[in-house]
């Protein structure tokens, strides 16, 4: 019955979910998004029909509910795909979450010129947001970021 499998196409990740326990496994996303282009982690994460994503982790495989995760990181190869061709503002920030971690990197806030501000980004964005590093990108979800520094 292969011909009813959906493709999926496996991304490596690290996520520190609000328990504090930090994981390493796998998410699986499409192969083919709506773009023709393989589905980013982070639409996927932001797709408000889904709460819940598969994992793996460990050999083990389980239902991990979005509410639960603080952060996914992603490896440069998998956040080189989260890097739009549209002009974006890049805006050196620094999150402060819940419980107090920090999140340092730069926000790529593509907007209409009349809401550039790194506040209309943060109200008007997903689920999460792409925070990019060196050579990584941190999606943070945004109901546990505290205080935003820089921009």
């Amino acid at each position: 019955m292969d011909i009813y499998r959906i493709p999926r196409r496996e991304v490596s990740v690290e996520l520190l979910l609000i328990d504090g326990r930090h994981l390493d496994g796998t998410i699986f996303t499409s192969e083919i998004g709506p773009d023709g282009l393989p589905e980013q982690v982070l639409h996927h994460l932001n797709d408000p029909g889904e709460d819940f994503v598969p994992l793996v982790c460990g050999g083990e495989a389980f239902l991990l509910n979005k509410a639960g995760i603080l952060w996914v990181q992603l490896a440069a190869l998998e956040a080189e795909l989260i890097e739009d061709d549209a002009p974006a503002i890049r805006i050196p920030t620094r999150l402060t979450l819940a419980g107090g971690l920090s999140v340092a990197g730069t926000l790529a806030i593509v907007m209409p010129p009349e809401r550039s501000r790194t506040v209309d980004f943060l109200n008007a964005a997903g689920r999460f947001l792409p925070v990019h590093g060196d050579g990584t990108v941190t999606l943070v979800q945004r109901r546990f970021v505290v205080t935003v520094h820089g921009g």
